[in-house]
């Protein structure tokens, strides 16, 4: 039998995690906003935060039911390619000038439950690890709905999704333009990743964390090309190995990709 914990704590990134929190008790879901209010506080600078009381005072003017702040800042984990990302539940908020500094993700409350129940990675990711700075009880809903119905993400929007980009993806690292196929690269190898962890229930957390969780799995190939994607500038002929490397794992069952290697 589960124990369920009445104090918030950050859930851990296994399925069913959210099951063993209270979120529904009132006073858990102010403990976390509290606890998620630091921890934006900590994790950005002094810039970064500006922006972010910006859109929050925007947000709450608009009449947004909630924000959430999300990605790699929300993980004090951004890197040179990281955004600033947010999630916002009900009208869209006026960002003005800092619209080059920030990826502001939208729903409305309908859509946010809708896509909640349907396993779409990006709600469940600001439900489960996005620093919640206000909540008029949408996102607490969300949780409790996702601790009381086993909710997981679908892993195979995730591998639909990288082979999609796939011949896209091989197009542009032939035309040698470097610094695309270096992002589309590490576009596809992020979609791969996140597949597998979904798909072994694991919770993938933000993109410069993915090469760790994929090597506790035992994807050597793919831990060392994300790594290098994010934090090398890789030559081409390296990011076309990337390129085949998603190829033959999205080829294969989630339980054999886990193993494969591109030159075993």
């Amino acid at each position: 039998m589960t124990t369920v914990t009445r104090r918030w704590k950050e859930p851990v990134g296994v399925r069913g995690a959210l099951s063993e929190l209270d979120v529904a008790d009132a006073g858990v879901w102010t403990e976390r906003l509290r606890f998620d209010r630091d921890r934006a506080d900590r994790n950005q600078s002094s810039e970064l935060a500006a922006i972010t009381a910006a859109v929050e005072a925007r947000s709450r003017e608009a009449g947004a039911r909630a924000l959430i702040l999300s990605g790699s800042t929300a993980r004090a984990r951004r890197t040179p390619v990281s955004d600033l990302d947010y999630h916002v539940i009900g009208e869209r908020p006026q960002i003005g000038h800092h619209a080059e500094d920030i990826d502001l993700y939208r729903d409305d409350a309908e859509s946010f439950m809708a896509k909640l129940r349907s396993g779409d990675d990006l709600v469940h990711w600001s439900v489960w690890y996005g620093c919640v700075l206000f909540d008029d009880g949408v996102v607490q809903s969300a949780a409790a709905y996702v601790a009381s119905h086993d909710g997981w993400p679908d892993a195979t929007r995730k591998l639909r999704q990288a082979r999609r980009a796939l011949d896209f993806t091989e197009r542009i690292v032939a035309s040698a333009d470097a610094g695309a196929a270096r992002e589309q690269v590490r576009g596809i190898l992020s979609l791969t990743a996140r597949w597998l962890l979904l798909a072994h229930d694991v919770f993938p957390l933000s993109r410069d964390e993915l090469s760790d969780q994929v090597l506790d799995l035992g994807c050597f190939d793919l831990a060392a090309a994300l790594h290098r994607s994010i934090h090398c500038e890789p030559r081409l002929d390296e990011l076309a190995s990337g390129a085949r490397l998603v190829r033959l794992l999205t080829g294969l069952s989630a339980a054999r990709a886990r193993r494969a290697r591109l030159h075993p």
